[in-house]
């Protein structure tokens, strides 16, 4: 079965379209805390793996981080009434977000080269902040980045 729009209908249902996608952008404006509380996660995280401590300690760990993450989440959920991943951004958004995950491993790197390697361990402290900075600033870049894609995706 085919369908045929008049000229008038296509631009009806393509307005509809960006309006919705408006409407979606305006919908995701992360709260003030949103990127410091991920930053804080993050960056403790980092903290604690580039210290060296035991096993069982970064299990624990793990797990206090994961559970952050999972409330985090679930918070904006209700407040936005949506979620998207990272990755399910535009093109632009896309890169922010890669690159944004390169700068944080090189950053976890080379607090682990210092702080185990080298074994000047006040440096995983210097690490987490980092990440945890990196992480909050990016994050509200990342943000208009994403909001602007999706007002216009050309």
């Amino acid at each position: 079965m085919e369908s045929q729009l008049s000229p008038q209908e296509a631009q009806a249902a393509l307005a509809a379209v960006q309006e919705s996608r408006s409407d979606m952008a305006d919908r995701l404006i992360t709260p003030w805390w949103y990127h410091p509380v991920l930053g804080v996660l993050v960056g403790g995280l980092i903290t604690v793996a580039t210290i060296g401590v035991a096993f069982p300690v970064l299990m624990g760990v793990i797990a206090v981080y994961a559970l952050g993450v999972f409330l985090l989440m679930s918070a904006y959920r209700r407040k936005a009434r949506v979620w998207m991943s990272g990755f399910d951004g535009g093109p632009k958004a896309r890169r922010s977000i890669t690159l944004l995950l390169i700068v944080t491993l090189a950053i976890a790197i080379a607090g682990s080269v210092f702080s185990m390697g080298l074994e000047i361990r006040w440096t995983a402290l210097l690490t987490g902040l980092a990440v945890g900075v990196t992480m909050t600033l990016w994050g509200r870049h990342y943000d208009k980045v994403v909001r602007a894609e999706l007002r216009d995706p050309s």
